[in-house]
């Protein structure tokens, strides 16, 4: 009973593993069919607007003073 039991888990797995990479594999080969004939793909990216501000800077460097007992020691 353990056999036939194990054997369905994984038929299924196997199957769940042929219908992902099918899926894969047709979007791969719309995009090379599409390159192969000349054409763009439909699914060709666009650009993004992304708002910038610039009211806190991260990584924006300081000019350091040196105090005047570091500059005595130095």
């Amino acid at each position: 009973m353990i056999a036939a039991i194990a054997t369905i888990a994984f038929l299924t797995a196997a199957w769940a593993a042929i219908v992902a990479v099918a899926a894969s594999l047709e979007d791969n080969l719309a995009r090379v069919t599409a390159a192969l004939n000349g054409e763009s793909p439909a699914f060709a990216h666009s650009p993004v607007a992304v708002r910038v501000s610039q009211r806190y800077p991260a990584g924006r460097s300081h000019r350091v003073r040196a105090r005047p007992a570091m500059r005595a020691a130095a």
